[in-house]
């Protein structure tokens, strides 16, 4: 077999497969909201890595489209939590032909990242976009980032070398991976609590959000209580409005703002959102006015 040759012959064909690919699991990831640590990494396998491959190999393969990882995606995940997630809209999106989960084994710490092998559905195949890709497969890696650090950092140290690498070396690495595991845990419940109390902040009694700071969340609060929850905005929106009136009028708590609209007339009056906006705006310009004027009065005063 004429690697060289085949390799020359098929490697655009792949690449255009593995941009597409990517493509379509990065569009499902920002759909489902799914944070990534990095930007997804595809890549063709080097012919270098693959000729060694075949030498190395003791079943030879007619052609190395046959080897799984001729091609691969790499998605690396902020959370633990959304790991089974995306396995979950691979499986669904793609024909998966092969899934390996990583064993745990309680005599050695070990980690690594879930590997699938996929290929497009057959009905894809009829498409017209698609009809030159059927039967191509692609690996898909999916790990959480600290996975993702004990793998590169493995890899960088043993690869090709493992043999000679003594085993006391070797159990501390794999120490290693039982920290990084904690590292996850750790993060996945910062994420758990910071989530519970920005939950708390939509839906618990308004009293209480008087009693905090001004931030987007408790502006929107604010807002959607004076307007009758007819306040909408995007959170984009919402933070920079917060932001501006934050540093345009010095209003730092929620209570603060809830009492400069208290009794200004606008609740329940009949605006649509951009219009309760306005008004909003205007009542803090004349807050601001009347601060300025009682400082400059304290100022002749004095």
């Amino acid at each position: 077999m004429n690697i060289s040759k085949e390799y020359s012959h098929l490697r655009e064909s792949y690449e255009d497969f593995l941009e597409e690919i990517k493509k379509i699991i990065a569009k499902m990831l920002s759909k489902n909201e799914i944070p990534v640590a990095f930007e997804i990494s595809a890549r063709i396998k080097e012919l270098e890595s693959i000729q060694e491959k075949y030498n190395r190999k003791k079943n030879i393969v007619e052609s190395i489209t046959e080897y799984d990882d001729l091609i691969g995606v790499r998605i690396v995940l902020l959370f633990p939590e959304y790991k089974d997630q995306v396995i979950q809209l691979i499986e669904n999106k793609f024909k998966v032909l092969e899934k390996s989960i990583p064993l745990s084994n309680p005599k050695i710490f070990d980690y690594s990242s879930t590997h699938l092998i996929v290929t497009i559905k057959d009905e894809w195949a009829k498409a017209e976009n698609w009809e030159d890709h059927e039967g191509k497969r692609v690996e898909i890696q999916v790990r959480t980032l600290s996975e993702h650090v004990w793998a590169e950092t493995s890899h960088s140290l043993f690869y090709k070398r493992e043999e000679n690498i003594p085993d006391v070396m070797k159990r501390d690495l794999s120490k290693l991976s039982a920290l990084l595991e904690v590292v996850d845990e750790k993060m996945q419940n910062i994420k758990k609590n910071i989530d519970e109390h920005f939950n708390y902040i939509r839906e618990c009694p308004y009293g209480e959000i008087l009693k905090m700071d001004l931030n987007p969340d408790t502006f929107r609060r604010v807002m959607q209580y004076h307007s009758q929850n007819l306040y909408e905005n995007s959170e984009k929106h919402n933070k920079i409005l917060s932001s501006e009136i934050e540093a345009n009028y010095n209003i730092l708590n929620a209570a603060v703002l809830h009492e400069i609209l208290q009794g200004s007339g606008i609740i329940g009056a009949d605006l649509d959102s951009e219009q309760f906006i306005s008004a909003v705006i205007k009542l803090l310009d004349a807050y601001k006015l009347d601060i300025t004027k009682n400082q400059e009065s304290q100022s002749v005063s004095n």
